[in-house]
């Protein structure tokens, strides 16, 4: 058992100090990434990002002094950098990423007013690099997808639409469902991230962010997706199953996408969950791939997943549609 104890004052934080009554030891309770350090996490996170964004380690000096009040020099945060390097991607492409974009307009940001505010953001030297990649030029028509929203998005459908996020599993074959779990660099980061922000409303977006500027593989967060009553019957039609339930009243399929990402040769959509072992979001994902493929002319090869700072579990969509698909042949 552990008693609060007095607080402790660092040279940014003031910290609360807990004393185990078994062995009498003090202690801050926080993740390793958390411990021993002169200033807190947020502030190395903030400080990796806008260096990141493409600010000189001057610049980056400069700016956290202004947000924080201290200065920090610029060796501080090389080191930042060379102890975070592993997560942090896009750090390799960011020479290339500044000679684009200036750091101002890396990011586009675009807000939402669909039932609640989304920010729709992406990252544009990605997807400038997108284009010109060997290896994933092929996927240039998810570039275009992404800088198209701001003006083809049809905002009226997501006032009366049914949301993907709330869809039931009945239109797939989940008999042919596999999951894999693992622990890959979005349980990393976000370990890293969720722990600095302590209002619970924030976490979601401040992930976002973080990966969005720091990764080498996210190219947008919050994307809007959506089927309209047309794509709705092209696509039962085309897979032989169900999407909207006699009498529901919805004409139309909306939703968000959390993370869209390009790496190893397909297309990633990834949802955050903070519990994600007891979460299956496996309906929401499927229609998330549904949509890409009509509003991004994909086939549906996508990868889906999600993930919480423990655990990541992915599924390919396609097999879940196989046997629906040759049974509407028949």
């Amino acid at each position: 058992m552990s008693r609060r104890r007095a607080r402790a004052r660092r040279k940014i934080e003031i910290v609360q100090l807990w004393r185990c009554a078994s062995c009498k030891r003090v202690f801050t309770p926080a993740p390793a990434a958390l411990r021993n350090k002169t200033y807190p996490l947020k502030v190395v996170l903030d400080a990796i990002t806008l260096y990141d964004l493409g600010y000189s380690l001057e610049q980056t000096a400069d700016k956290i002094k202004s947000r924080y009040g201290h200065r920090i020099g610029r060796s501080t945060i090389a080191a930042w950098l060379a102890e975070h390097c592993s997560l942090m991607t896009y750090t390799r492409l960011r020479a290339e990423g500044r000679r684009l974009f200036p750091p101002t307009q890396v990011i586009r940001s675009i807000k939402l007013y669909h039932r609640q505010i989304y920010k729709f953001e992406y990252h544009r030297p990605k997807l400038a690099m997108l284009r010109e990649s060997r290896e994933h030029r092929r996927f240039a028509s998810v570039a275009d997808f992404l800088e198209r929203v701001p003006i083809e998005c049809p905002h009226d459908l997501f006032r009366d639409s049914e949301r993907a996020s709330r869809k039931a599993a009945s239109f797939l074959d989940t008999s042919r469902l596999i999951v894999v779990e693992k622990e890959n660099a979005a349980t990393r980061m976000a370990g890293l991230v969720i722990p600095t922000v302590g209002d619970n409303r924030l976490r979601h977006e401040a992930l976002q962010r973080f990966m969005l500027v720091n990764d080498s593989t996210t190219l947008a967060v919050e994307v809007p997706i959506w089927l309209a009553p047309a794509d709705i019957k092209t696509l039962e039609r085309e897979h032989g199953i169900s999407l909207l339930a006699p009498g529901s009243g919805a004409g139309s399929i909306t939703g968000h996408i959390d993370f869209l990402q390009v790496r190893n040769g397909a297309v990633h959509i990834l949802d955050y969950k903070p519990h994600a072992r007891a979460d299956h979001p496996i309906a929401q994902l499927m229609i998330y791939a549904l949509a890409l493929t009509k509003l991004a002319g994909l086939r549906l090869f996508d990868i889906c997943a999600w993930f919480d700072e423990e655990e990541y579990c992915e599924f390919f969509p396609r097999p879940l549609l196989a046997r629906r698909r040759r049974q509407a042949a028949a």
